[in-house]
């Protein structure tokens, strides 16, 4: 009765240990930079003090509530940031660490009930106009063009554009449309199409009603969101080894077969394997059969489709025991390998 008890005891820790290692936590996401610095430049001219034919709204307008969600959509994450209008060109915000607050006291000071009589559209002396910003930048750059396309005077578009592309490597223009005709969306078009870092042509009305499409929008364009490397990432059981061995029992392996798709679905993160022993033997030995034990479990999950390059096996020895030496049970519990995620 004893022994049955002892062998129902090992049967239901193995289970315990096989049903932690499956379990991967939830994965902790954190927003990153893609770029350096990121330039909010907003169409200014009388077109935009229209109505907008399709959505019956005036465009500044609803560019300026759009600024205001966007703003609100930006982590704070060390870049640097400014806001300019074009048609007349001006410098709402100057280049600087993107704040929140700020950009939003530069938003304020959008006017939206401006006379259109005589205001045309130079855009490409606008986007032309960049160029001393530009010029004070280093890393790459983001230009999100806020406008409804329509060019009326002046430079072409298209064509300064393009020149920027070629004096400036780093600089990508994303675009928000408020054209309602087609000559100013095919304006907006052809400047996104110059260059494949672009994130394309968005609607600025479907943008203005859409939080998820905001969101998406301002992760192509200037950050993206990352998975945090850390032990909360994946909890993963102990893989247990019968004394004075390294070789992985069949018992085991179905641990690491769930070990070896949650680290590729974690590729970005570099995953310690600890090698550990129990008490019984010399220190010297005991570092040794750890280390062994470690490299046991990165060949069995480099052989199983593991990047080795996203393991480091590590022995530790006796010292660091998780149950006592004292008993039989915490020295079986001890002779193990653990799996550990690397802080960023």
């Amino acid at each position: 009765m004893i022994r049955v008890r002892n062998n129902l005891l090992q049967l239901l820790l193995l289970v315990l240990v096989v049903l932690v290692a499956a379990m991967p936590a939830e994965a902790r996401m954190k927003p990153v930079p893609k770029v350096d610095n990121f330039i909010l430049f907003q169409d200014y001219s009388g077109s935009m003090a229209m109505t907008h034919l399709q959505a019956k709204q005036v465009k500044i307008v609803m560019a300026k509530d759009l600024l205001f969600a966007m703003n609100e959509a930006i982590p704070e994450l060390g870049y640097n940031s400014s806001l300019h209008t074009f048609a007349p060109f001006s410098e709402l915000l100057g280049m600087q660490t993107y704040s929140t607050s700020a950009m939003e006291g530069a938003i304020s000071m959008i006017e939206t009930d401006y006379e259109i009589f005589n205001r045309r559209t130079p855009m490409g002396l606008g986007i032309s106009s960049l160029r001393p910003v530009l010029d004070t930048l280093s890393g790459k750059t983001a230009i999100i063009l806020i406008s409804d396309g329509k060019h009326n005077l002046g430079l072409d578009p298209v064509a300064e554009a393009t020149a920027i592309y070629n004096s400036y490597p780093n600089v990508c223009f994303h675009i928000i449309s408020f054209a309602d005709e087609p000559y100013g969306q095919s304006v907006l078009e052809q400047i996104a199409a110059l260059n494949g870092c672009s994130c394309g042509v968005h609607d600025g009305v479907a943008l203005l009603a859409d939080d998820a499409a905001i969101d998406a929008f301002l992760q192509c364009a200037i950050y993206e969101m990352k998975n945090v490397c850390g032990d909360e990432i994946i909890q993963l059981g102990n893989i247990l080894f019968d004394f004075d061995r390294s070789n992985i029992k069949n018992e085991m392996k179905p641990i690491l077969d769930e070990a070896v798709a949650i680290i590729n679905e974690n590729s970005d993160c570099v995953f310690e394997i600890q090698g550990h022993t129990c008490s019984i033997g010399s220190e010297a030995y005991n570092q040794g059969l750890s280390e062994r034990r470690a490299q046991s479990v990165v060949d069995y999950l480099v052989g199983a489709g593991v990047s080795a390059g996203s393991l480091r096996a590590v022995g530790y020895g006796e010292t660091m025991p998780t149950a006592t030496n004292d008993t039989r049970e915490g020295r079986r519990l001890n002779r193990r390998v653990e799996i550990h995620v690397l802080e960023d």
